[in-house]
């Protein structure tokens, strides 16, 4: 990895600011000369890490005022999400809440999948997904193997039974979830602590098996597989806010 610049440090420190609530959405930043004076760096380095800052979505350049804190929350993009999670252990709750959000909509596409492959198995080619797994599963099987990396296979896998399906939006949206959560140390911990990646290979060899089989599924299975997936990612989410930190979520009818 590249050594951390002085205009990512300041970016960093700025941006964690935002995400902790020390700017407020609709308040000005420092100028860019505070910014300079404070960190003890030039003004074109100062408009830099405020630039960048710009580009990754917590501000908002104005003309004759200067930089503008984004609501994050309201208009958040996969970068500044991406970037938020360096802070996930010093903004926890924040950090839990954006990542339970990622594997709705993580389930969502998954469960779309299964469904649209059930109800015409005989429609799709699923050789290159197969072929994806094969490799999975002999990086399972390499006591060597990094969980990132193993994850990085498994979204692979996934990734290629998206392309069978021959729906480019919901491959994109899909490659978009599966960086943001290939770029947390924690997901990865957190993916396989319900169930070990060995168990991730059988379960994805018994629905490709089928799927290649052209049996046909019907919707009480559909029933059953979505109900164990859900099961499943909310066992994700909670095992990712114990090990950042996050406070338990609570009934909002309590």
């Amino acid at each position: 990895m590249a050594t951390p610049t002085v205009v990512d440090d300041i970016t960093e420190q700025l941006a964690y600011r935002i995400a902790a609530g020390s700017y407020q959405p609709g308040e000005l930043l420092p100028s860019v000369r505070q910014v300079a004076a404070e960190f003890g760096v030039s003004t074109p380095t100062a408009n830099s890490a405020l630039g960048r800052l710009t580009a990754l979505g917590f501000v908002e350049a104005r003309r004759g005022l200067g930089y503008l804190v984004r609501d994050i929350q309201l208009y958040g993009g996969i970068d500044t999400w991406r970037f938020l999670f360096r802070f996930a252990h010093r903004v926890p709750d924040r950090a839990a809440t954006i990542f339970a959000d990622i594997i709705d909509v993580d389930h969502m596409l998954l469960m779309q999948a299964i469904s649209a492959v059930a109800a015409a198995p005989r429609r799709y080619d699923m050789s290159r997904a197969v072929h994806a797994l094969d490799r999975l599963e002999l990086l399972v099987g390499d006591d060597t193997s990094e969980l990132t990396d193993i994850m990085a296979a498994e979204l692979h896998m996934l990734r290629c039974v998206f392309a069978a399906l021959g729906k480019p939006g919901f491959l994109s949206l899909f490659n978009t979830v599966g960086e943001m959560l290939i770029s947390i140390p924690e997901a990865g911990q957190a993916f396989y602590d319900p169930l070990e990646p060995a168990g991730h290979v059988v379960l994805c060899r018994k629905l490709l098996d089928i799927w290649q089989s052209r049996a046909d599924i019907d919707l009480p299975e559909i029933g059953m597989i979505e109900t164990l997936v859900r099961e499943y990612h909310d066992q994700v989410v909670q095992t990712f806010s114990e090990l950042i930190g996050a406070k338990p979520a609570t009934d909002p009818a309590e």
